[in-house]
């Protein structure tokens, strides 16, 4: 009879073991144990590209499991957003969360495929970055008071490129149309790069994207910054003035970076990849890098993240509806 006991509490071993197993992928205490994807809304070489590929490096350092950037641009950031909301919250899909996947979106879809504060789940904060409006050097009209009377003369001749309507860059020119009456055409781009080849080409005399993207042109001096949208002046590139300063306080546009993942992650999951996040922002040669494209990282809690989005759905729900701005 004893010899039975003994034989069905090891038969019973296995079972246990595996229930405790599974509690525990459940809960993300083995997270991550292959790899993950991080889905990044908008192209490679990109301001936000670069910030997802020097993040994951760190990550993989950190958790030695690979950390895969996947580009999946277009409708505004939506069409990553909507593939992260959509996939199995276990934490091997995160979106590189920004301004136009959380707070433009619902203002320029009628029914957006996700909803990106029930269906998605804040995990980090990464942090900012202006946007840079340059010109090709030989264009005459190279600040902004010359930009707004040569647009006040002749409305509507002069043009723009930024990486589509519903981005930080092109709102912030929305915001200069409207505080100035400037008519300045808007002409999209699939990127920041594209933008930028055509002002280098001569086919545009402006572009405006996050800092990050057109950095390397302006130091190589193929094109002159003429603005930024930040608060205050980028040490990046100082001498340039902000729109604050010669336009309006009301256009500073900062063009912000999260982590963002399926609604019901395990609560694990989400802690490991935040605090591994914040220990990445913090180590110096993730800050030179960052900072030398113009990007200020930061921390913030999970709740300041979602009261800050919050009030950024509300303020440019003001701007896109008084602009009467159309999904492309």
């Amino acid at each position: 009879m004893k010899r039975r006991q003994f034989s069905l509490s090891l038969a019973a071993l296995p079972v246990g073991s595996a229930l405790w197993s599974t509690q525990a992928r459940a809960q993300g205490d083995d997270w991550p144990n292959r790899s993950v994807r991080i889905v990044c809304p908008f192209t490679p070489g990109g301001s936000q590209d670069n910030i997802a590929r020097r993040l994951t490096a760190k990550l993989g350092e950190t958790f030695g499991q690979s950390f895969v950037v996947e580009n999946r641009t277009g409708a505004s950031g939506s069409i990553a957003a909507d593939n992260v909301a959509k996939s199995p919250p276990d934490g091997y899909s995160v979106l590189l969360g920004n301004i136009a996947s959380h707070a433009l979106v619902p203002h320029l879809y009628a029914r957006p495929a996700y909803n990106a504060v029930t269906d998605l789940e804040t995990v980090a904060w990464i942090g900012t970055q202006p946007n840079l409006l340059c010109c090709h050097p030989s264009f005459p009209h190279d600040t902004l008071p010359k930009l707004i009377a040569a647009a006040k003369a002749e409305p509507g001749k002069i043009s723009f490129g930024s990486s589509g309507v519903g981005t930080s860059p092109t709102l912030t020119m929305t915001l200069f149309k409207q505080k100035t009456g400037a008519d300045i055409t808007f002409i999209s781009y699939r990127g920041a790069a594209a933008a930028a080849s055509d002002v280098l080409a001569g086919h545009v005399p402006l572009v405006i994207s996050n800092i990050d993207s057109l950095m390397s042109q302006v130091n190589a001096g193929k094109l002159k910054p003429i603005a930024t949208s930040g608060a205050k002046r980028s040490p990046v590139t100082p001498e340039t003035p902000t729109f604050a300063e010669l336009v309006s306080p009301d256009i500073v546009v900062s063009s912000w970076s999260i982590w963002a993942v399926p609604k019901g992650t395990p609560a694990r999951i989400k802690d490991k990849l935040r605090v591994a996040t914040e220990r990445a922002l913090e180590t110096p040669d993730v800050i030179a890098s960052m900072k030398a494209g113009g990007f200020e990282p930061g921390t913030m809690t999970v709740a300041e993240i979602d009261a800050y989005i919050q009030t950024e759905i509300k303020r440019w729900g003001e701007v896109i509806r008084a602009a009467g701005i159309k999904p492309e």
